[in-house]
């Protein structure tokens, strides 16, 4: 096996992470002489275990493992991209952590390592999902690649806001293997950012969204920006760990106030309290990286009249759908039966059709006309 293999292997055993590696790498300057390697020996490791050894060892025919599971993201157009290689993000290089492979689907250029991440809660108010649609979409505006994790609620609005812009590019970092989406529900959406960005994962193609894996994904989402912005999130959110590796990392932290007896702010409110740039608009992010020439972008850019919802395109499909919906919120299973459409592909129009900025979601599955 050659060196790149040798990380290709240990990754695929499911219990190497950056540390693990690391005292590999200090045992064996060479990694494939870990593979002839006692149980023994492996588990006296620092931060490894007899468990963890014996799934190591446990690997047989690694180079065969290795190349089946190639084959199977070259089919789906999933590519493995490992340390120092082309493709692989520089800005995890300085990490204390960084990760060894990457599972992408997409491209990532150099240019979106001028990234924002946003980030907040799974279940935003109405407040809240227009605020995220509206600031992804202005920091895309400037030129910004907006960097968020696929999940339910803010995240999916960040990625959404982004796609919005007609340039606007997102990447999403993911807590489970590229080839086990989760949320399922997020398809389409998934889809969408690997068109225009990126999706990552750290973990095995078919790897399960366990709990553990998103606070180690939240740190990845932090290093590949320059800041994170959080959007509506509980003292006890996900969203902290994010920005605690965002603070640990060097990044700027920023937050929207929201109404004050709202509990989805109280997290946003917090930071607010501890220092974190309270944010009203996108050019108060630009203002606090000293980015004047986003600054001047965005600013020149948002002058430009929006095109009305008449001159935007839409499709036959997508009409029916339109014609049915008002701007009181109607549910989706109401809205399948009304235009005739079945549920799977209902979702997919009502997809694009808040790409395209003409409806909206509310809570409880409900969507409403902008």
């Amino acid at each position: 096996m050659t060196h790149r293999q040798s990380l290709l292997a240990l990754h695929l055993t499911g219990v190497i992470g950056p540390r693990r590696l690391k005292s590999a790498r200090e045992a064996f300057p060479d990694l494939l002489d870990l593979f002839g390697a006692s149980e023994e020996k492996l588990a006296q490791l620092p931060d490894w275990t007899a468990a963890c050894a014996r799934k190591v060892l446990a690997l047989k025919e690694p180079l065969r493992r290795v190349e089946e599971e190639l084959e199977r993201a070259e089919q789906s157009g999933i590519q493995a991209v490992v340390e120092g290689e082309d493709g692989f993000p520089a800005v995890f290089n300085d990490l204390y952590d960084p990760p060894f492979v990457l599972w992408r689907k997409g491209k990532y250029l150099p240019e979106d390592e001028k990234s924002i991440a946003v980030v907040g809660c799974r279940k935003p108010s109405a407040y809240g999902r227009q605020i995220a649609l509206r600031l992804a979409e202005d920091i895309a505006k400037a030129g910004y690649t907006v960097v968020s994790g696929l999940a339910r609620g803010i995240d999916s609005l960040a990625h959404q806001g982004a796609l919005h812009h007609p340039k606007g590019r997102t990447v999403a970092f993911l807590g489970s293997g590229l080839l086990n989406l989760y949320p399922p529900e997020n398809g389409p959406l998934a889809e969408a950012v690997a068109k225009r960005g990126a999706l990552f994962s750290e973990y095995p193609l078919q790897a399960r969204p366990l709990a553990l894996h998103f606070p180690q994904r939240n740190r990845l989402i932090s290093g590949a920006a320059k800041g994170v912005l959080v959007v509506e999130a509980k003292k006890d959110s996900g969203s902290f760990i994010t920005v605690d590796h965002a603070l640990e990392q060097g990044r700027a932290v920023f937050a929207v106030p929201g109404p004050i007896h709202n509990a989805q702010s109280e997290g946003a409110h917090a930071l607010i309290q501890q220092g974190a740039k309270l944010v009203m608009g996108a050019e108060d992010i630009f203002h606090e990286l000293h980015d004047l020439g986003a600054e001047a972008v965005y600013k020149s850019r948002s002058l430009k009249a929006s095109p009305s919802p008449g001159e935007i395109q839409t499709t036959e499909e997508e009409k029916k759908v339109l014609d049915k919906l008002g701007y009181t919120p109607l549910h989706v299973d109401a809205l399948a039966r009304e235009a005739g459409v079945a549920l799977r592909r209902l979702n997919e129009i009502l997809l694009l059709l808040e790409m395209k900025g003409l409806v909206q979601q509310a809570p409880g599955h409900c969507y409403f006309k902008v």
